[in-house]
């Protein structure tokens, strides 16, 4: 690790746009915040993609950094944001999922056989593809009514129409996915 006088030395270079600098910060953080992400996010992949993250988030930010805590202090606090909002989104995902899991669930089961495990698994992939497949405006108020869980009057004024709108976009998003879903499952 490198000292604070370093460090300061090597954020100000950064600051100028010194791509060798960039690098070498890079390079000299990267499993450190790595590391932290994975041991939150507890997913190899996802904990790659915070990290890229991260750093887009310390160089957009570097000129806040002041020097009053340790660089790797303030790199880290970044971290844990960026994941806070990743498992923020993990959890919004699964509340998705189970909205519509309860939408296409048989009723009157008791716990589930390992074969239902691998066809829930199976349907959540499903919806996820089915969602992909909507135009842009139908997806995105389906995201943000099941993921992002906002009301019928935020989705519209994030969208810029009226509430009315929102509610015929999400009848006409719910029956694409539905006929879509449907398709899928015939094409087995």
């Amino acid at each position: 690790m490198m000292h604070q006088v370093e460090n300061i030395q090597l954020i100000r270079r950064c600051q100028e746009g010194d791509s060798v600098a960039i690098e070498a910060l890079v390079r000299t953080y990267k499993s450190l915040a790595y590391r932290l992400a994975l041991s939150i996010l507890d997913d190899p992949a996802e904990a790659d993609e915070a990290t890229q993250d991260t750093f887009v988030a310390v160089f957009s930010k570097l000129g806040s950094y002041r020097g009053e805590a340790k660089f790797t202090t303030w790199l880290y606090a970044i971290t844990l944001n960026v994941c806070r909002g990743r498992l923020r989104q993990r959890r919004a995902r699964m509340r998705l999922a189970q909205v519509w899991r309860a939408l296409f669930r048989l009723q009157g089961e008791a716990e589930p056989h390992p074969e239902q495990v691998v066809m829930q698994n199976e349907m959540d992939a499903a919806l996820w593809w089915a969602i992909k497949q909507l135009d842009d405006r139908l997806r995105e108020t389906i995201i943000l009514r099941y993921y992002h869980q906002l009301s019928l009057q935020e989705i519209g004024q994030a969208q810029g129409v009226s509430e009315r709108t929102i509610r015929t976009w999400l009848h006409h998003a719910h029956e694409r996915l539905r006929v879509l879903l449907m398709e899928k499952v015939e094409i087995r």
